[in-house]
């Protein structure tokens, strides 16, 4: 982990909006669902308002006074895209009734991290001080899940956050880690080395296959900004090769199982019906479900819903079956509950439509192009941040790969987190070079 002096760390707690944004994303980064809540009645559902809602409200405040005091916007291009793909989120849900208006809310209400990073990231001290933040709650959430994997003999865990948001933050830990080891010095530091453990331990005991590649991305682009900027150097590289190769066995070894569409594809004919059965079988199912659902609405799609009532996708299910009649029953929407997309990509697609796709790759496009000029741009000075940017986003790439947005969830947080991380490395390269 980076070094952080505590009279820095002691400057940026005196900020009170800035410690305001380490708790939002703090709470943000537990599930809403284990916080208290009151429930209130809005439009014929219940609306829960929890902690993490008190404090995104105040952070939303203090993070638009804070911009207006600094007269511009960071990456103004990248936050207009942001908060057109959140309008379109909540504008969309609004036909779908008052369930969907609160599930879109809930998600877009997690923007303000964005707007809260690009306000309150403007010198590397304070991005440390974020980076510790979610190295300690990803050691914390390790503990907790090492604890569970001890008492179940094994097997993947989600710690208290769920298995896909524990290997996603995991893979955040593993880049700050991996992002220090290529700063330039010719042997890793103790706390570098501390953080890429804690970060590989959580990918491992998330078990997420999406996570890894995630790993693999983040590690690519912390390899290759290195070697732009021409720190590349053998130690550090074999170290990341070992470490993702390490992360990669332990991974595997709990998932195996769950590979079997990999049999079936290139393996022996199965000798019974459902014999190579595995979880990414039934996320082929629902992606085929997902993908008749966009052919017949391209556009727009359905709006958001987060999770599809059966007036969405039901009429879908018996080409499903016939298409995939290989597969157990329980591997299939159930026709009588809602449809709970399983990836971030194919549920904007088909929820958001051809509109909501193009701006989902423009914050793509964007943010990559953004977070690779700076790290190149980077100085030697404080040259453990400069990859930061690119390897978290890498990171995300491929977490959304293995889960889909809902409001509430870790893993939207760190999506609007990251995002906002990007929009504020311009802001971080000025502080830098001044």
């Amino acid at each position: 982990m980076p070094n952080l002096p505590p009279r820095a760390l002691r400057r940026s707690a005196r900020d009170l909006p800035f410690s305001i944004f380490l708790v939002a994303v703090v709470l943000s980064l537990l599930r809403a669902r284990d916080l208290p809540s009151v429930d209130v009645g809005a439009g014929g559902t219940e609306l829960s308002i929890g902690p993490a809602d008190l404090a995104l409200a105040v952070l939303a405040v203090f993070s638009a006074r804070r911009l207006r005091e600094r007269g511009a916007l960071p990456s103004r291009t990248l936050l207009i895209v942001v908060a057109a793909f959140a309008t379109l989120i909540v504008g969309s849900a609004i036909p779908n009734g008052a369930v969907a208006i609160t599930a879109a809310g809930k998600l877009s209400e997690l923007a303000v991290l964005t707007l809260g990073a690009a306000a309150f990231l403007d010198t590397r001290e304070r991005l440390t001080a974020l980076a510790q933040v979610l190295v300690g709650f990803c050691a914390i959430a390790v503990a907790w899940g090492a604890v569970g994997f001890v008492r179940d003999v094994g097997g993947r865990q989600g710690s208290f956050l769920g298995e896909h948001d524990l290997a996603a933050l995991g893979t955040v830990a593993i880049a700050v880690g991996l992002a220090a080891i290529h700063a330039g010095r010719e042997r890793p530091g103790a706390g570098a080395l501390a953080t890429v453990v804690i970060g590989g331990l959580a990918i491992m005991l998330g078990a997420s296959l999406a996570s890894l590649l995630g790993l693999y991305l983040a590690a690519g682009a912390v390899l290759a900004l290195a070697a732009a900027r021409r720190s590349l150097h053998l130690r550090s590289s074999l170290v990341t090769i070992a470490v993702v190769a390490a992360v990669s066995a332990g991974t595997i070894a709990l998932r195996s199982g769950e590979l079997g569409f990999l049999k079936q594809w290139f393996g022996p004919e199965p000798e019974r019906a459902g014999q190579y059965a595995a979880s990414w079988s039934q996320r082929l199912i629902y992606a085929y479900v997902g993908g008749r659902i966009f052919l017949d609405k391209p556009v727009l799609g359905t709006g958001w819903h987060g999770e599809l009532p059966p007036a969405e996708y039901a009429r879908y299910l018996p080409d499903a079956r016939e298409r995939f009649s290989d597969q157990p029953p329980r591997y299939f929407p159930p026709e009588d509950r809602t449809f709970i997309p399983q990836q971030t990509y194919d549920q904007v697609l088909f929820e958001l439509g051809l509109v909501g796709v193009a701006l989902l790759l423009a914050l793509g496009v964007i943010a990559t192009r953004l977070a690779v000029r700076v790290g190149r741009r980077w100085p030697p000075e404080g040259a453990e941040h400069a990859s930061l940017p690119a390897a978290w986003l890498a990171g995300l790439v491929g977490a959304l790969a293995g889960a889909a947005l809902f409001g509430g969830s870790p893993l939207a947080a760190l999506f609007w987190l990251t995002l906002g991380v990007v929009a504020a490395a311009p802001s971080l390269l000025r502080e830098t070079r001044a």
